[in-house]
């Protein structure tokens, strides 16, 4: 932490006006960071750092950092690095057109490089007025993840997404949105010699998958809002690749995907804003999931011959405050308290489990 901190405060005495960089750094400690009944303890340092340039009005590239180092379990090291460009367009009065390209490597520890990573995206949004309180919103992504150790799972990922936004006079924002994913493997099972996946069919090469979300958000006074929001998740086609037994991980980036299970999901989220421009935030999420073909285990690792379902419930409960120094190089810095409580209740006893996690944050602007 104290290397990039050096190294942001060089790059800022050296960078033109039009360079806004941003450093994150946060410090967890977790009761439980496999989320199993193992109940393993660990303190989590991450770093993110966040460099923005502005070429004009319209157009922006920007670079994306971040490093996460673990006390104890040591080999879960890893690190992003992401390359982006961004485009902002008025094209009417009431219209706006947002797009971006972006380019990402992730590199791990070689206990963990089957996780290792290189990725591109494209994306375009469509912002339009439609009533003056009525706001619609369309949009196209289009992302690539090749993992570089594990290729039958490499993937092509598409989502087309639609959204309307109306205000009431009541000062309550009502949204609706939906989603439609296409998530196609790259490679047909058992191309790659590392994870055996030769005794499956080609039918989960294409996943489709719908998602509905209702939100109402409602203020409580100038200082307080209250906000609900219930998710749907329904696949229609297709089913996540899972590898042989010896490398199944439910946790890990390659077999732990949205679209390895359907599931609705309802939560709370209460913010204050407090004196002193400080936030406090509670929110509650109960969660269900039920995996596509996600095989259930006892303690003694033995398939149950369920597919796993489990029901998640998250409480959180954050307070911040925002600094604004006089005469400083640092134009805005922030420090985040954070506690967190997951439980849940799964069908698999080995993720049965629940955790709680304490984090304090430090974010800084120049």
């Amino acid at each position: 932490m104290k290397y990039c901190l050096a190294l942001l405060t060089a790059l800022v005495s050296v960078a033109d006006a039009q360079i806004i960089p941003n450093v994150n750094l946060y410090t967890t400690y977790t009761d439980n960071l496999f989320l199993s009944s193992t109940q393993r303890g660990d303190v989590v340092n991450a770093s993110y750092v966040d460099l923005d340039y502005v070429v004009n009005e319209d157009l922006g590239l920007y670079y994306s950092g971040s490093a996460s180092l673990f006390s104890e379990n040591t080999d879960l090291f890893s690190h992003l690095h992401t390359f982006g460009l961004s485009y902002t367009r008025p094209l009417r009065t009431d219209d706006l057109l947002v797009a971006g390209l972006e380019t990402g490597l992730r590199l791990d520890r070689p206990l963990y490089d089957y996780r290792d990573f290189a990725e591109g995206r494209a994306f375009a949004t469509l912002k339009s007025y439609l009533r003056p309180d009525l706001l619609g919103r369309i949009g196209y992504n289009l992302h690539y993840q090749n993992f570089l150790n594990a290729n039958d799972y490499s993937y092509v990922e598409q989502r087309l997404n639609a959204q309307f936004t109306h205000v009431l006079p009541t000062r309550t924002t009502l949204q609706f949105g939906g989603e439609l994913g296409l998530k196609s493997y790259t490679q047909a099972s058992g191309a790659d010699p590392f994870f055996d996946l030769s005794d499956r069919s080609d039918q989960d090469h294409h996943l489709l998958q719908g998602v509905s979300r209702l939100k109402a958000a409602q203020s409580l006074g100038a200082n307080a809002g209250l906000q609900l929001e219930w998710q749907h998740r329904q696949s229609f086609t297709g089913q996540s690749r899972f590898a042989d037994l010896l490398f199944y991980n439910p946790d890990n980036d390659l077999f732990d995907d949205q679209f390895s299970y359907d599931g609705q999901q309802l939560g709370t989220t209460l913010k204050y804003l407090a004196p002193w421009q400080s936030e406090l935030v509670a929110s509650f999420q109960r969660e269900s999931r039920h995996y596509s073909n996600r095989p259930a285990y006892d303690l003694s690792g033995f398939p149950t011959g369920d597919s796993a379902s489990e029901n998640r419930q998250t409480l959180r409960l954050g307070l911040g405050r925002t600094f604004y120094p006089v005469n400083s190089w640092i134009q805005e810095a922030g420090v985040e308290l954070e506690w967190l409580y997951r439980d849940i209740d799964s069908n698999d006893v080995f993720y049965d489990a629940t955790a709680r996690s304490y984090t304090i944050g430090l974010q800084l602007g120049f």
